[in-house]
């Protein structure tokens, strides 16, 4: 853990003495580049909530993820590598 720890840090103080390098000029470039991405990002959300809220049901819809593996109207498949381990008991089978 602590081996993987070192490295993060002296990849981020690699990344900070070349954030460093820049010229101020760059860096406050950047930082505006950055914050005009994250306000429309932002903005973006906020329309797309207003529009959904602005439907005529008035409700946004919010819906479980489903398994694109597993549709309706079909047999659920399982996968032959998925073990129920509730079934076993040191190794060997309950009933």
């Amino acid at each position: 853990m602590k081996n993987f720890r070192n490295t993060i840090e002296t990849e981020l103080e690699k990344l900070d003495n070349r954030w460093q390098a820049l010229p101020l000029k760059t860096q406050c470039r950047y930082v505006i580049i950055l914050f005009a991405f994250y306000l429309t990002m932002g903005v973006g959300v906020l329309v797309k909530v207003c529009y959904d809220l602005g439907k005529e049901d008035r409700q946004m819809e919010i819906s479980h993820i489903e398994s694109p593996s597993i549709s309706e109207g079909s047999s659920a498949r399982k996968d032959s590598t998925i073990i129920n381990y509730k079934k076993y008991r040191n190794g060997r089978e309950r009933k």
